[in-house]
């Protein structure tokens, strides 16, 4: 059953632990870059919706390639950058950003906010001109509780609960598809990239997921501690990360079985590659500093997943009179002791699902 807390309510410290949201707008760049100069000169003005943009500086990289790409091919058409994302983004930070040293601001360019959900509509009919979509699309619509003992994310599920989860992860992708082929202007385009997953006969249900192995590492220190009593187990068993990391055959598939988006939408790409810097390792640089091994990776699953796992697991499976932080806090210290005492073992492996469409 889902539940009306969104995915991503909460993240914290995003801006020092969000590396990899960095690296993946970078590689797009000169994707970018091309669409703009594939839409060319507009009048009135070239419109930008960058949708779940987050509060850090990936959010300000995501759309500068734009901004240089377009003003390359017209120095004076007014420009409007909108960045798209919940309530709860630190709008502050990100628009502190924007106006900074690093941002984009410059004579004949309008900066806005578009809040809420990229699973409803965010702008108006026709009025984008590029689309752009990083490292949000795998969060699904809303947290999700699932009777799924022995794992806490999509890829190891099985059963009804496997289903279930996969059921609202495509219907998850056709609303947001529907909602950006009403937004976007005919000969516009759309740009997803996220993570995503590969087949692997190897595997439970036959994919390799990224970050499979920290998936498995934030599982085993969860049952750990609901063998101590530390945690009800009763809780952990319905506990799921509201994600789901798409191969390509699954994000191709509705839009070329539903009609209404076979309709709306040529595709230009799809598909799922290994990032192009340490695709076995997130943190291999630093693999020979366990300690600092082991704070980077600590970091990362805060970064992403705090807010869920505080909301959803130590929150309601606090045991013994234990509090949410205290569980916290033990979490986190047995997370990095795993890192730090085998490093390599719970190693964050990464494939990138890029999705590139035309609006017919």
């Amino acid at each position: 059953m889902p539940d009306e807390q969104r995915s991503t309510e909460g993240m914290v410290d995003y801006n020092r632990n969000s590396a990899m949201q960095q690296q993946l707008v970078n590689h797009h760049a000169g994707c970018i870059r091309d669409l703009v100069r594939r839409i060319g000169s507009v009048q009135r003005e070239f419109r930008v919706v960058d949708y779940g943009c987050g509060p850090g500086q990936s959010a300000v990289d995501a759309v500068a390639p734009a901004i240089e790409a377009y003003r390359a091919l017209d120095p004076v058409t007014p420009i409007s950058v909108c960045h798209a994302d919940q309530p709860g983004n630190d709008w502050n930070s990100l628009f502190e950003l924007v106006s900074g040293p690093s941002g984009y601001l410059a004579p004949f360019i309008r900066s806005g906010a578009a809040v809420g959900s990229f699973y409803d509509r965010m702008a108006a009919d026709g009025s984008v001109d590029l689309g752009t979509c990083f490292m949000a699309s795998h969060w699904l619509s809303h947290a999700v509780r699932l009777d799924a003992p022995g794992s806490v994310w999509f890829a190891d599920l099985k059963g009804k609960a496997r289903a279930d989860m996969a059921a609202l992860a495509r219907n998850d992708w056709i609303r947001f598809l529907d909602c950006r082929a009403s937004e976007l202007r005919s000969g516009g385009y759309l740009l997803v990239s996220c993570l995503g997953a590969v087949p692997d006969d190897g595997e439970i249900n036959g994919i390799a997921a990224s970050g499979r192995k920290v998936y498995r590492a934030i599982d085993s220190v969860a049952q750990e501690m609901a063998d101590e009593g530390l945690i009800d187990q009763a809780v952990l068993d319905r506990f799921v990360f509201g994600v789901w990391f798409m191969t390509a055959h699954e994000a191709r598939s509705p839009l070329e079985t539903e009609p209404e988006l076979a309709e709306a939408f040529e595709i230009e790409d799809i598909k799922v590659v290994p990032a192009p810097s340490n695709p076995s390792d997130i943190y291999a640089d630093v693999i020979g500093d366990p300690a600092e091994y082991a704070r980077l990776y600590v970091g990362y699953v805060r970064g992403f997943g705090h807010s869920t796992l505080q909301r959803q697991l130590f929150e309601p499976g606090a045991a013994n009179g234990r509090s949410a932080d205290d569980i916290a806090q033990a979490f986190y210290r047995r997370l990095g002791e795993r890192y730090t005492q085998n490093p390599g073992k719970h190693a964050g492996e990464t494939w990138y699902l890029t999705v590139v469409l035309r609006k017919r």
